[in-house]
């Protein structure tokens, strides 16, 4: 009997809970999604892009870094043609980064990237696997891209800051 009221009581506490935040059967607010005319501002990245990665921090590698700075060189293809190329559009490419300077190696080297809006893009450095990728995510700067990045794998990682200029 005890063991039953202690259940009820929960239950009761959670279902006010809920209520309380907002988390109840009431309908949800609409979520307002920006227009398609919004995108259109997004940068098309095809080309090639070449600057520096810098590391700030690592935790958990199997091997220490020998440099906190390198080389790098990133190379995303135009999609489709003139008529279905779109900024917007996920460009598949290449990247020549030295990372195991860091501590760490990738077992490919190509890249996915795209513009998420006419100051911001991402994108996915060795993109085949669930872990063991870079991620990056810049802003436009004039004609550079300035941001960061993050390497995370079973069990370490590692963060840095980059900047590219486009050279092609």
């Amino acid at each position: 009997m005890l063991r039953t009221q202690r259940i009820l009581i929960r239950l009761m506490a959670l279902g006010g809970v809920a209520g309380i935040t907002g988390l109840g059967l009431r309908a949800q607010t609409p979520v307002d999604v920006a227009p398609r005319e919004s995108l259109a501002g997004a940068r098309d990245i095809s080309g090639t892009w070449e600057g520096t990665f810098s590391l700030d921090s690592t935790w958990k590698l199997a091997e220490g870094p020998s440099a906190r700075s390198v080389p790098a060189r990133l190379h995303f293809n135009p999609v489709g043609d003139a008529s279905t190329s779109s900024a917007r559009s996920v460009h598949p490419g290449t990247f020549e980064i030295d990372f195991a300077r860091f501590g760490f190696t990738l077992s490919t080297q190509q890249a996915l990237g795209w513009s998420v809006n006419d100051d911001t893009m991402r994108a996915t450095l060795n993109p085949t696997v669930d872990h063991g990728l870079v991620e990056v995510h810049g802003a436009f700067r004039g004609d550079a891209i300035v941001g960061t990045w993050r390497y995370v794998s079973d069990p370490g990682g590692a963060a840095g800051r980059f900047e590219i200029r486009r050279t092609r």
